[in-house]
């Protein structure tokens, strides 16, 4: 299954009708190396050219595929059969899992997708999946699912959620590891300028079920120059989850602050006003609801969905 937003913010998926896909996690651009801190399409890759004649060998590819991505302790996949190709339930687990330094990016998907498996219950947790310095904390519960399957480039088949008759989804990531993650890149960043960047520190303020105020404060050194910076922005998630940030600004005394300014202000003025998606579903076969976005000792996305009456 893949989970991870590998080496770019979106995954292309090319299809030949309006059917889009559920995603799970959100695509962040904040990205380390190969991986970014999101989780993007619920697809489950069975790296097989033939569809699983049972579901104890449907469980044997999931297993398989979830190694090549996660370091786990056991097996995160159990399914228990109905009356194949009808599952009673699909539990996947990835509590205290870890990404994979060099994971397989993800499948692009190209044709059309035919029906393959109904689950009744399909359950996805996650209890500190490490990604990176971060800690991500994921749930998602759903009843009466369909899954699609349909081929990779490479022939092999890939599974992934069509539609559900109702569910929820909580995803979180502990305000600190977010901190952590943002001093990591911004070093890096900064150090291909010869700066050296310290005392960083991140604050998420709610201003509405939906909306946050975000400040990070910094020290940034040059040689025998430095000086204090604050970025401010604001984030807002829509009712299709549908995460836009806006007013981002580099502030700072001295002479030094508006140097560094100078330099951050275009990057930012690229990301303001753009929108990342958290969570896309199937057109007409799934709706959102009771959206929110908590800010505490987490970042916390959660919301209920079913299907459109």
């Amino acid at each position: 299954m893949q989970i991870l937003s590998l080496g770019r913010p979106r995954t292309k998926v090319t299809k030949d009708h309006n059917d889009r896909k559920l995603c799970l996690f959100p695509n962040w651009t904040l990205g380390v190396g190969r991986w970014t801190l999101g989780v993007s399409h619920l697809m489950f890759p069975l790296n097989a050219n033939d569809f699983p004649s049972s579901a104890a060998a449907l469980q044997r590819l999931l297993n398989e595929s979830l190694r090549l991505i996660f370091d786990v302790a056991t097996d995160p996949v159990t399914v228990r059969d109905a009356s194949f190709p009808k599952l009673a339930e699909m539990d996947i687990s990835l509590d205290d899992a870890r990404l994979r330094p060099d994971p397989p990016r993800p499948p692009s998907i190209s044709g059309e997708t035919s029906p393959a498996l109904e689950v009744g219950r399909l359950v996805l947790h996650a209890t500190a999946l490490s990604v990176g310095p971060a800690e991500i904390e994921f749930l998602l519960s759903a009843r009466d699912v369909r899954l699609g399957q349909g081929k990779d480039s490479a022939g092999n088949i890939v599974l992934l959620v069509q539609k559900a008759e109702e569910g929820k989804i909580a995803i979180a990531v502990v305000s600190r590891d977010l901190e952590a993650l943002i001093a990591k890149i911004a070093r890096a960043e900064a150090g291909k300028h010869g700066v050296t960047i310290s005392d960083l520190k991140l604050t998420l303020r709610s201003k509405s079920p939906r909306s946050l105020a975000a400040e990070v404060g910094l020290r940034a050194q040059k040689l025998f120059l430095s000086a204090s910076l604050r970025i401010t922005g604001q984030l807002d998630l829509d009712e299709q989850l549908n995460a836009r940030i806006s007013d981002l600004r580099c502030e700072g005394d001295g002479g030094m602050a508006t140097l560094a300014c100078g330099v951050l202000t275009p990057h930012l003025q690229k990301l303001d006003g753009r929108e990342f998606p958290l969570m896309s579903l199937p057109l007409g076969e799934i709706q959102l609801r009771d959206v929110q976005l908590a800010v505490g000792d987490k970042l916390s996305v959660t919301a209920e969905f079913g299907a459109a009456s």
